[in-house]
């Protein structure tokens, strides 16, 4: 039944002006036609699941690990920073708009779990991520044309539609925007046991205008590479499940703020998984970020109120507990490499 559903789909789909094949429009009336289209088509690939159900990409590492008093030395110690070195750096010539970070709505007080509902335009990076026409992460916009996640969301995807500029993922919305994407660059020494160098980065066919609702997130600052964070106000966001109790997931865009916490306490939760490379959080009254929420962005808000991402939702305990620490990868320790591979140059 399921693939006669989504036999028809794509039929309709091809009638709304959309290669089946690749995802893509070809209809000269681009609006509203290949907006329709590209819904029925990612429909189709889902076989006709609800866009609520989609399974969510997640990470987990075992709570309060065993180690040795000589591993636990070897773990605080890797926590210490080392400058970053991408033997293939070349540096970006494509600076960030002066508009990245900066956001035109006001923002309220607010898990993602136990979190709060964003406006349109609050968060205008975000991204979420239906992968291979099932899964589900989080993404976030770094610049016109580039999307950032996690590699756990993007390993052994073929096809990603990428949404940006929506709060909400079954009510049709003005101003949003949808590509099917095929490829995904995955940082080479992605470790999927250890969880290390969990950062990808996705291109979109077209480059996206800036809006009200669509707008890059900043990136930090090659200053910024030896800065902890640690002890700063931050905010999360995604559209992953919203209970520790519940499987399901958000059909709305939550945020939920958080405090960046010392490497050096979260490792006693994660031990070996805790490197330099992480950043870690800590919410109260169980504020956190949990399953189809990976890949999305971890931002603080800097002197001059802009936003900048400085963490990408990686792992986090089995259920994402209350008043357990959230893993993130830590942005400032990829900098070059997302040079490398975007073109993105980053601030001095």
């Amino acid at each position: 039944m399921k693939t006669c559903i989504a036999l028809v789909l794509l039929i309709a789909a091809a009638q709304f002006g959309l290669d089946i094949l690749t995802g893509k429009c070809v209809s000269k009336d681009v609006f509203p036609r290949c907006p329709i289209a590209q819904f029925f088509f990612i429909l189709a690939q889902a076989k006709v699941s609800s866009l609520v159900d989609l399974e969510p990409r997640h990470m987990y590492v075992d709570e309060i690990p065993s180690h040795t008093a000589a591993e636990w030395e070897q773990i605080y110690k890797n926590q210490e920073y080392t400058p970053e070195f991408y033997p293939d750096y070349i540096p970006g010539t494509e600076p960030q708009e002066e508009s990245a970070g900066k956001v035109s709505v006001t923002l309220p007080e607010g898990r993602i779990i136990s979190g709060t509902t964003a406006a349109r335009g609050q968060i205008p990076w975000q991204a979420f991520v239906i992968l291979g026409g099932s899964g589900l992460c989080g993404g976030s916009l770094i610049s016109n044309q580039w999307v950032l996640t996690a590699a756990h969301c993007a390993q052994g995807v073929a096809t990603f539609a990428i949404t940006l500029g929506a709060t909400s993922r079954t009510a049709a919305q003005t101003g949003t925007v949808t590509q099917t994407v095929r490829s995904a660059i995955i940082h080479a020494s992605y470790n999927p046991n250890t969880i290390a160098n969990d950062i990808a980065v996705i291109r979109l066919n077209s480059a996206v205008a800036t809006t009200s609702f669509i707008t890059p997130v900043r990136l930090p600052r090659f200053s910024q590479a030896s800065t902890s964070f640690a002890g700063s106000a931050a905010r999360v966001s995604g559209f992953g499940r919203i209970s520790s109790t519940t499987t399901a997931t958000s059909a709305n865009l939550l945020f939920a703020d958080v405090s960046i916490i010392t490497n050096a306490v979260c490792a006693n939760t994660f031990g070996t998984s805790i490197l330099a490379s992480n950043i870690c959080t800590l919410g109260s009254s169980g504020r956190s970020p949990c399953n189809g929420d990976s890949g999305g962005p971890l931002v603080i808000q800097e002197a001059d109120g802009a936003f900048t991402e400085v963490g990408v939702v990686s792992f986090g305990r089995a259920n994402c507990p209350a008043n357990a620490p959230a893993a993130f990868v830590r942005v400032s320790s990829y900098l070059q490499w997302l040079s490398t591979n975007t073109g993105i140059a980053i601030r001095a």
